[in-house]
């Protein structure tokens, strides 16, 4: 008698405490990540499509939003492919550049994002910058490319191959500059020269 009373006891107050916790389980937002059916990448631990993820600084401001058409996560290598990137950047909660690519692919450990195919950057200040491979540090913030790259600013478009720059395109050296088209003011005229 005293161990069915026991269970009873259990029981009832196991009904009672998923009942308190019922509640907060509703409020909880859940992602539905969708798995890819023909995967364009073998070997992944994990694929997934429409993949979203988002980063905050310690003041809960977004950092930056990165979404990828389809993302194949390659646990044991610290590495993740993206198809079809778009990449947004924020600084103190506010807009500062898009990136978009074809193909890209980040290194956990280097923490380096490596893109190719059509890349387009636009700033907040409308500086564009297109290219077929670039490199991104996401510690430094710098952007790197061999490839042959566009940069227009302010009406002046430049044509080269090979860029260093920073990631608002504020500052920028293209390693070979092959045609310059200007209109409006020169990017390369310094500050207060005439």
């Amino acid at each position: 008698m005293e161990h069915k009373a026991e269970s009873r006891n259990r029981v009832l107050f196991f009904l009672i405490s998923f009942g308190l916790f019922a509640g907060q389980f509703a409020d909880c937002k859940k992602t539905n990540y969708e798995r890819v059916e023909k995967e364009r990448e073998t070997g992944a631990s994990i694929s997934i499509r429409n993949f979203k993820r988002e980063a905050y600084d310690q003041d809960g401001k977004l950092q930056w939003e990165l979404r990828a058409q389809e993302s194949y996560v390659y646990v044991n290598e610290n590495k993740t492919i993206f198809y079809n990137i778009d990449f947004d950047q924020f600084e103190n909660g506010k807009f500062k550049s898009k990136l978009l690519g074809e193909k890209g692919e980040i290194n956990h450990k280097t923490r380096l994002m490596k893109l190719e195919g059509k890349i387009f950057l636009r700033t907040d200040d409308n500086k564009i910058l297109t290219a077929k491979q670039i490199e991104y540090n996401m510690d430094t913030k710098k952007l790197e490319s061999n490839s042959e790259v566009t940069v227009s600013a302010d009406g002046t478009t430049i044509h080269g191959v090979g860029l260093r720059a920073d990631k608002d395109l504020n500052k920028f050296t293209i390693l070979k500059p092959s045609a310059i088209t200007q209109g409006g003011t020169n990017p390369l005229k310094a500050a207060g020269s005439k």
